[in-house]
């Protein structure tokens, strides 16, 4: 996993104890969670957002297996973000990535999110901060707003 390789070392466990121990942060009302499936019921990716303010949303846990990369599952469900993120009233997405991980860096810059400092209720422990890139995007008015 990209956005791995790039932090400190991690055991695989504490990183889903620590996603199932924030689940409530990335489900209705406060969040998000989409899980995509292939034609055969297999998961093969997912993403959340977890709102961090009251205009504020942040981006977490994007994936796509393998065998579903190429696709365009991962450009639908970064768009479907979007209109989530919107649909909760955000004004500004936020997001972070590991250093290096350029599929996530190129598919944020696509998107129109720049570049930031580290945000106000980003999850990630700030002694991850040297190893990650922070971003931001902010979500266009509606036209006739």
């Amino acid at each position: 996993m990209a956005y791995a390789a790039g932090l400190p070392p991690q055991e695989p466990a504490a990183l889903v104890q620590s996603s199932i121990n924030h689940l409530d942060e990335m489900l209705p009302p406060q969040g998000r969670l989409a899980l995509a499936h292939d034609d055969s019921g297999q998961l093969v990716g997912c993403d959340t957002l977890r709102r961090i303010g009251s205009d504020a949303v942040e981006m977490k846990r994007l994936y796509v297996r393998p065998a579903a990369r190429g696709t365009g599952l991962g450009k639908q469900l970064f768009e479907m973000r979007i209109d989530e993120a919107r649909k909760m009233g955000a004004r500004v997405i936020y997001a972070d990535t590991a250093k290096g991980n350029r599929a996530m860096l190129d598919m944020y810059e696509r998107f129109g999110f720049e570049y930031v400092d580290r945000y106000p209720g980003n999850a990630n422990p700030e002694s991850f901060a040297p190893h990650l890139v922070f971003l931001a995007y902010h979500i266009p008015a509606p036209p006739g707003a």
